[in-house]
């Protein structure tokens, strides 16, 4: 089994090449070289930091970086959440520069740059240029995945496994029982299974103006992850996507290959979100068609008195339930207005002119 390596024994190598080496202190920006000086005279005064960031990749690879300017040792410093701090009594808070700053981001793209560099020197996949980005090795970009977890310990967990990487190199890829590594791999992994999730779970409406809406609350900040997939499956639409609980939104034009992926604050989230009763004439057939069809193909025994009811939660977390058309108490009802595209003459007609779904709906088995 391969042993745990130190954390905070100093690595020659990583002061000459690493992307957060002080031999490139001249190209950091006063925000950060001023964080780094608060670090070290805290230390000094024999004081433990703890480093306050916002929780973006872009902060956290920041932390580590003022840590390494400051040639702070591992134990003297840690790496939190700004809205999850509790100081200990030794120990002075200092602010991570915020991650919107050009030099913030520049700083941070350093750290990821040269911590990829150290970690994939040797590999055979890098050094051929197909490396699949994708694979089950400890790859720079699970770092993105970890941070996008909305665990408190994310920072830290971050920061022990960069440092780790730094010093040990390309042997962090055969480390998986190292606890370090494994703490990380459970924080990227949970955040690959909210992107399954949003994949498989969000529900889109169509609006007014010809667009489709979404409302989703992962556990995970997983639309910009996501945006990418929903994009390819909607080329040819106009859509937005918002995810109240980490204020996000995801817009796409059509003939798009990506989403443009924003930060917004409470107010303009909830205006967007506000969107989703503005629905165009007809969805409500078309809600009422999922929930027909998804109790006509469901099979006996999912209800909560029955066996099933636990699979089924299982597969189908019930925190997701609320967004579910299929699950709406709403879709029992398929309105007055049924589609051109669902109706037999190819207009629009009244349920009354379509009546195989106006003349009842399976009962509810949630």
């Amino acid at each position: 089994m391969q042993g745990r390596a130190s954390t905070t024994r100093p690595v020659a190598s990583l002061r000459d090449s690493s992307a957060c080496s002080d031999r490139k202190a001249d190209t950091t920006s006063t925000e950060v070289l001023k964080a780094a000086q608060e670090v070290r005279d805290a230390i000094s005064g024999g004081l433990r930091v703890a480093l306050c960031c916002n929780g973006s990749l872009e902060s956290i690879l920041s932390g580590v970086g003022i840590g390494y300017l400051a040639h702070a040792p591992a134990r003297k410093l840690r790496l939190c959440k700004a809205e999850a701090a509790q100081p200990a009594l030794d120990e002075r808070l200092v602010n991570v520069p915020a991650a919107s700053l050009d030099g913030t981001v520049a700083f941070a793209t350093r750290v990821y740059r040269g911590f990829e560099r150290r970690v994939s020197a040797g590999c055979p996949l890098k050094r051929s240029g197909s490396c699949p980005a994708h694979c089950k090795g400890s790859c720079a970009t699970r770092l993105a995945l970890a941070a996008a977890n909305d665990d408190d310990g994310v920072p830290q967990a971050i920061h022990e496994y960069v440092r780790l990487g730094f010093q040990v190199g390309p042997q962090i890829r055969n480390m998986l029982s190292d606890a370090t590594v494994a703490r990380l791999d459970t924080l990227a992994r949970y955040t690959l299974t909210e992107c399954e999730h949003t994949r498989q779970f969000a529900r889109f409406s169509l609006l007014e103006d010809g667009s489709y809406f979404c409302s989703f609350r992962p556990k995970a900040d997983t639309i910009p992850l996501t945006g990418g997939y929903f994009a390819a499956r909607m080329r040819d639409e106009k859509f937005c996507m918002v995810d109240p609980a980490h204020l996000v939104v995801a817009l796409h034009e059509p003939g798009q290959r990506r989403c443009s992926v924003s930060r917004v604050d409470p107010d303009l989230c909830g205006e967007l979100a506000s969107a989703s009763t503005q629905t165009a004439e007809g969805e409500k057939y078309v809600h009422a068609m999922w929930r027909r069809f998804y109790d006509s193909v469901g099979l006996d025994g999912r209800d909560a008195s029955q066996r099933g009811y636990g699979l089924r939660a299982h597969w189908m977390p019930k925190r997701f339930w609320g967004g579910l058309v299929e699950l709406s108490p709403e879709a029992l009802d398929p309105g007055a207005v049924v589609p051109a595209a669902y109706s037999p003459t190819g207009r629009g007609h009244t349920k009354a002119a379509v009546p195989h779904l106006g003349q009842g709906t399976a009962e509810s088995q949630t």
